[in-house]
This record gives structure tokens, C-alpha cells and sequence, in this order.
């Protein structure tokens, strides 16, 4: 079991161009999967092969990927600076200065400026002159966010499993409190009865008929026999090695109905409280699966 946060990075060095390649990858939850790459934009159609080498890494979250690329030797003016744009700009700022009869001074400052302004990357190579390298940085940067987020799933994993056994013991002191449900109902009956000054033994028809009725509203068998089937079903999920985080959340919503159906169901006021406990128990599973894949 993977979660959907994560962080990993790669990079690579491309001799033969002076050039140094680092990928960042980070996600983070959501219900469909959401690729984000901010690269070059220079190096169109990277994007594309981004999304293909990211195939079966990631079934849903939002995934940010950040391609970006520097000088071997940690200058990067190279790669920022045309001289060609700065002095083009130069020339057309002086003649707008002159027919404004203004005057115009080139100094360090106004260099600078015009270097932030004017970057430019029209330097770099073709990014399939050296696809190999971009990929096996973001290779690098995928095993790691793997490892990070298989991490992070094996504590989630571990955190599951104890909350849905608390879940099934709540179910089993459910299933024991409503196996006395209908004695204890049939005797505050005919404590009613008494108290009304109406004697009717057990025998009666009516007081039969009545139990009868009341041992059938309040029937939670099959509401157990699904809350066992839906917690065994969780398990093998969290077990499981490909992602099962939506069939959690569904199991979480059918979990969460039976539930309810069972507190309508019984008067018993420890069922009411093993209920409430297991629905506050089954929210906080509800939040740690939003974070499975």
C-alpha cells in the first residue's frame, strides 16, 4: 500500500553539453490523477514524454514535476545572458531616449536589469539530443518518491488495521448486548402491563405476538454479517499490492450506512455507545484514507 504524499529527486549530468539535469517530483492526495510539468519552454513535446514515463508510477493525486536544467560547473550566465538581446534593447532604449530628448546613461544597474528581463535560454540544446539523461534523473527521482510514499503507506497500513480491529470488536460487543434484546424487551412489557394493572402471562397471544413483532424490527443480524464481511474485505485491502484507496473510501461509506442502520435499529443503550464509537472510529479511518493511493 502506497500513499498519495510524497517527495523525490534525480539528476544527471550531460558531459557533452556542459549541462546538469535535476527532476523534482512531489505529490500530494486527490481522487484523480493530475500531472503537472513546469520544464523548459524551450523543450516542447517534453511534457508528453513526462506523462509516458510516468505511466503506472501514480493511479491518482496531484503530481508536480519540475524539470530544470543548469551548467556542469554551477554558472549558469551562459545560459541567461544574450548579449545580442541586451545590446539590441540598449539601442532601441537610447533612440527612444533621444527623440524624447532625454538623457540616457548605460550603466552596471541598468545591465543587470535588462539580463533579469531578457532571460533567455535559446542557448539550450535539443532535449532529445539527450533524452536518455533527462530520463534517468527522472527515474532516480521516481524510485525515490516511491520509497517515500511506500514508507509513509506502511505506517498508514499499520494504523488501519488497528482501528478496523477496534471496528469488529465494537461489532462483537454490538452482536452480544442484542442477543438480549428481546428479553429485555419482553419483560419491560409486561412490567408496563403490570404497572397498568393489566395481567397477561407469557403465554398470551398478544404479548407473544407483540415480542414477535419487536424481535423482527429489531433483527441486526444481517447488519453484522455485512459489518464482518466489510472489515475482511478492508484487510485484504490494505494488504493488497496494487492501489485499493477508492475501494477503502467505498468501504468506509457502506460501513458507516450499516452502522446507522443498526443504531436505528436497537433501543439498547450499549449498542447506542458502541455505535457512536465505531462511527467516530470509522471517520478517523475515513481521513487516513484519503492519503491511500
Amino acid at each position: 500500500m502506497q500513499s498519495m504524499t510524497g517527495f523525490g529527486s534525480g539528476s544527471a549530468l550531460v558531459s557533452e553539453y556542459g549541462l546538469r539535469i535535476e527532476v523534482d517530483l512531489s505529490s500530494v492526495n486527490r481522487k484523480t490523477l493530475d500531472v503537472y510539468v513546469n520544464a523548459p519552454r524551450e523543450w516542447s513535446g517534453l511534457e508528453q514524454s513526462v506523462n509516458e514515463w510516468l505511466k503506472g508510477g501514480f493511479s491518482r493525486g496531484r503530481v508536480n514535476v519540475q524539470i530544470k536544467v543548469s551548467a556542469a560547473s554551477g554558472e549558469n550566465n551562459g545560459l541567461c545572458v544574450s548579449e545580442k538581446a541586451i545590446d539590441d534593447s540598449i539601442a532601441k532604449l537610447k533612440a527612444f531616449a533621444e527623440s524624447r530628448g532625454i538623457e540616457f546613461t548605460v550603466n552596471s544597474q541598468l545591465i543587470l536589469d535588462l539580463a533579469k528581463m531578457l532571460k533567455d535560454n535559446t542557448g539550450l540544446p535539443d532535449w532529445k539530443e539527450f533524452e536518455a539523461g533527462i530520463q534517468g534523473a527522472f527515474m532516480e527521482a521516481l524510485a525515490d518518491i516511491n520509497r517515500m510514499r511506500e514508507c509513509e503507506g506502511a505506517a498508514l497500513a499499520k494504523d488501519l488495521i488497528t482501528r478496523i480491529d477496534e471496528l469488529d470488536t465494537l461489532a462483537t460487543t454490538i452482536e452480544e448486548a442484542s442477543q438480549q434484546a428481546t428479553t429485555h424487551y419482553r419483560d419491560a412489557l409486561l412490567d408496563r402491563l403490570k404497572q397498568l394493572k393489566l395481567e397477561l402471562d407469557l403465554s398470551d397471544e398478544r404479548v407473544l405476538k407483540e415480542v414477535a413483532l419487536f424481535a423482527d424490527r429489531s433483527d441486526i443480524s444481517e447488519e453484522l454479517t455485512r459489518l464482518k464481511s466489510h472489515f475482511e474485505q478492508f484487510r485484504g485491502f490494505i494488504a493488497a499490492s496494487e492501489p485499493t484507496g477508492r475501494k477503502m473510501d467505498f468501504l468506509c461509506q457502506e460501513i458507516h450506512r450499516e452502522f446507522n442502520t443498526t443504531g436505528s435499529k436497537s433501543t439498547q443503550l450499549e449498542v447506542t455507545r458502541a455505535v457512536i464509537e465505531g462511527k467516530n472510529e470509522l471517520e478517523r479511518i475515513r481521513e487516513q484514507v484519503q492519503n491511500v493511493e
